[in-house]
């Protein structure tokens, strides 16, 4: 199967079998890292990579000026366009990542759920470098490796190891998932330095266990304890430059 015919195959699922039972925690958890990720937004021009239904993006176009989505799977791209029309400011790109070629340098780059899917991870960071400007910045999200449910996973014998990939993973086309520390090092492979690692969430159940019986009280204040304890955190990101 071509990798393109990979990611429509996982677009067909993601409101189905990916999304189902859990679409307001989902919600939740996408403006809570965008929160986080505007902390660290410098300049007019943003490129993101990677759109999914548009949700990251709909709150990225509120900030930016000059938007750009690029997306590999044409189904994503579309349903990104529908939910957006409105705004005037978004050029939507239909490309796999490594065959993107823009014709202008972003302040901002947005790459949330990328990296893990990847099978060049290292040389394609290299390759966004050249997209950026002097001073702009480069926010990266990926499952975490060492979060505490997948902690939980593998003591309940429901995961070999960690990085083992379960079947979550394997339905979103996952190649790996990063521990703080392995991110940071292909960042650092790859010639960046970082300017802030962090982490949302720290989630002790599955994702529909969450959604069927948490209180938003309680939904909020996991979200927010993924700011003081990183390393077991659902999710990491990072914030890259130069």
């Amino acid at each position: 199967m071509s990798f393109e015919k990979d990611l429509e195959v996982t677009a067909s699922n993601y409101h189905t079998n990916i999304l189902s039972g859990w679409e307001n925690l989902y919600s939740i958890m996408r403006m809570e890292l965008f929160k986080r990720f505007s902390m660290f937004f410098t300049g007019e021009k943003v490129l993101e990579l990677g759109c999914g239904d548009g949700e990251m993006t709909s709150h990225i176009v509120e900030y930016f000026k000059d938007v750009t989505v690029v997306d590999g799977s044409k189904t994503m791209l579309e349903e990104c366009q529908v939910r957006l029309n409105q705004y005037q400011n978004i050029n939507y790109e239909l490309s796999t990542f490594e065959d993107y070629n823009p014709e202008k340098n972003f302040d901002t780059i947005i790459m949330s759920h990328i990296l893990e899917h990847l099978d060049e991870p290292v040389d394609f960071l290299r390759q966004v470098k050249e997209w950026l400007n002097p001073n702009g910045r480069i926010i990266i999200a990926v499952p975490n490796a060492g979060s505490l449910h997948r902690r939980v996973a593998v003591k309940m014998g429901l995961l070999k190891s960690c990085d083992a990939l379960n079947e979550q993973d394997l339905l979103l086309g996952h190649r790996r998932v990063y521990y703080p520390e392995t991110l940071q090092e292909d960042c650092k492979l790859a010639g960046y330095k970082t300017a802030f690692l962090g982490g949302l969430m720290l989630k002790p159940l599955t994702n529909r266990q969450i959604e069927k019986d948490w209180s938003p009280e309680m939904i909020k204040g996991f979200i927010d304890l993924g700011d003081d304890l990183p390393e077991l955190s659902a999710e990491i990101y990072i914030i890259l430059e130069r």
